[in-house]
């Protein structure tokens, strides 16, 4: 590949790339060109002319000029070193290739023709054997690809697909199912469940499942202190009466504990293979064959212990933001922005996500964040039927709670900024700085500057700082946030998600309560726990959304739309909660491309 690297660097240096067109051009020149010396010029040149690339002739005496001819097709080079950084996985190189400037138009719109075949549902072809594969662009990197950490929706899907949980909470049915046990029980006090392991179910490291394996995770979330650490604080010790029958000793009884160990956290770990983000090792359908900055592969497990997948292969591409040279097609399979208009030859899946975006007051650092005028002013600016109308690309529409069930059966009327100035004025607002927090995206970014242009108009100075997957978890953001907008997508199981809402220790709720508000919050929780109507515990976990909104605690902005699109010949499209389709379900009646 250096070679070829250094062939490109000739041509984009050159002004003439025509095939078999001389062109005079001195040693010195190309010395500058290839940043080499003289010497190794002359070497490159003698080999490139070895391969067929070029013809090369020194100019001998003065005024006799080198020329260079070249001999190769240019679009053929630059194609087949195009799908070599592909097949390598070297997404981010071949991104930068076809957004160089100096490429010339026809040779772009090849690679770009390319690059699109690539993506989506793809069949590739061997001696042996044809491959079923799904490639999706992604605009950002993973964060946290572990159980106990895992804070984003995307993340937990992809998760789900790898390693799989004793039970699961079906949301249609609104029960729970077996996944890893087949069978469970529970005594007449709720102290003690017992799990009857499935026969034969191997991880991906070959190995059958044992009682081991989910002591072990259980004991991984208390010594890591995950942030799921709390939904195992009531188990006392477990019991092994052999290595497919466990049970679960509580320290009190849980009527709630069915969703606790149907959380993602609870995604069953095998106890003798060190954890790593980079080889994670679980009983799912889809196993991780690769896992670089660059791209995620997960190929399918073929001794999972249900059907094996069709998908043969399923890839994340980790892509930039479309920027010149690139269609924005590139980014729209199976998500696309809901901006974008349906292409030719897909369908488009339009849904409401469980969840919405909000703006949290931090409540764990001093400021004028406390004074409830302050936060009455602030309930009142951000107008969340005007911000629904202005973001309809994204919004689904206004939120008063995180359940849009909840949130339709309530109305908006609509505020204006005098009436919030004047509870500004009321307030101890004295013309300071407030920092707002944000997280990345171009969504966040279009909602901030909302915010932040009601905020100029009576008075409140706003700094926006935006939020990176890396310094997301950071006690920076806790000591120096003010406020923080963000967005909660709950997962399929709605009671375990408002849980989460407000004791996982990633989520701003939780971040930004103080003392008293978490034990309050905490009290409330703890009844629930013990509550066996399911109907009594969602009117329970919504009474805490009731006293956040009277004390405006917390404002609502509006609920997410979310956008797929897919192909007509795709078969088993099912989405989860957070909008991300089953890839053990998917298959496809004839494919869009061929390599």
């Amino acid at each position: 590949m250096k070679s070829q690297e250094h062939f490109m660097q000739m041509l984009f240096g050159l002004s003439e790339w025509e095939m078999n067109r001389e062109q005079s051009i001195s040693v010195d020149a190309l010395s500058e060109i290839l940043c080499c010396t003289p010497r190794n010029v002359k070497l490159i040149l003698r080999k490139w002319e070895n391969e067929g690339l070029l013809r090369w002739k020194a100019g001998v005496g003065r005024g006799n000029h080198s020329t260079l001819t070249i001999l190769c097709d240019t679009s053929h080079f630059f194609s087949a070193y195009f799908k070599k950084l592909l097949s390598d996985g070297k997404i981010g190189e071949a991104i930068e290739l076809i957004q160089n400037k100096k490429l010339p138009p026809r040779i772009k719109r090849l690679l770009q023709q390319i690059w699109d075949s690539q993506i989506g549902f793809v069949s590739e072809r061997s001696e042996s054997a044809s491959l079923d594969v799904l490639r999706i662009p992604r605009p950002r990197g993973f964060s946290i690809l572990d159980p106990a950490f895992v804070a984003v929706a995307a993340e937990s899907h992809f998760l789900h697909q790898m390693c799989h949980r004793l039970v699961y909470f079906d949301q249609e049915q609104e029960t729970f199912l077996p996944e890893l046990a087949h069978a469970w029980e529970c005594n007449a006090e709720m102290t003690a469940w017992t799990f009857y392991l499935r026969k034969g179910v191997r991880f991906h490291h070959g190995r059958i499942l044992a009682g081991k394996d989910v002591e072990y995770t259980v004991q991984r979330l208390r010594e890591l202190d995950s942030p799921y650490r709390w939904q195992m604080d009531d188990v006392e010790w477990i019991e092994h009466q052999n290595e497919r029958i466990i049970t679960f000793h509580l320290r009190q009884p849980n009527h709630f504990f069915l969703h606790l160990v149907g959380s993602i956290a609870m995604s069953i770990l095998p106890h003798d293979v060190s954890f790593s983000q980079r080889a994670i090792v679980g009983t799912g359908p889809f196993r991780m064959a690769e896992y670089t900055d660059e791209r995620l592969i997960l190929e399918a497990f073929d001794e999972y212990y249900r059907e094996r997948a069709v998908l043969d292969r399923v890839e994340i591409w980790i892509v930039p933001e479309p920027g010149d040279g690139c269609s924005e097609q590139l980014y729209q399979l199976p998500h696309q922005e809901p901006k974008h208009e349906s292409v030719s030859g897909s369908e488009n899946l339009i849904f409401e996500e469980i969840g919405c975006h909000y703006l949290a007051f931090n409540f764990r650092r001093q400021g004028v964040q406390h004074d409830f005028a302050f936060r009455k002013a602030m309930r009142l600016l951000v107008d969340r039927k005007q911000l629904s109308e202005v973001l309809s690309k994204y919004s689904y529409g206004p939120a008063g709670s995180f359940l849009p069930k909840k949130s339709a059966t309530m109305t908006f009327p609509s505020s204006s900024l005098e009436e919030a100035a004047a509870w500004l004025h009321r307030s101890s607002y004295r013309g300071e700085t407030l920092s707002l927090f944000i997280s990345e995206g171009q969504l966040f970014e279009e909602e901030a500057a909302w915010i932040c242009g009601r905020c100029e108009q009576i008075g409140i100075q706003i700094k926006v700082v935006r939020m990176t997957k890396a310094n997301f978890l950071s006690e920076h953001v806790d000591r120096e946030a003010d406020m923080a907008v963000m967005g909660e997508v709950l997962q399929n199981d709605i009671e375990l998600g408002l849980f989460e809402v407000y004791k996982n220790k990633c989520t701003m709720v939780h971040r930004f309560m103080d003392d008293d508000r978490r034990a309050m919050i905490d009290c409330h929780l703890s009844k629930v726990l013990r509550m066996t109507d399911r109907e009594e515990r969602l009117r329970a976990l919504v009474q805490i959304e009731d006293t956040l909104n009277e004390d405006v605690g917390l404002l609502f902005h509006f609920h997410m739309k979310r956008v797929d699109r897919f192909h007509p010949a795709l078969q088993g499209f099912v989405t989860d909660s957070y909008g991300w389709v089953d890839f053990s379900k998917l298959w496809v009646k004839s494919f869009v491309t061929t390599l």
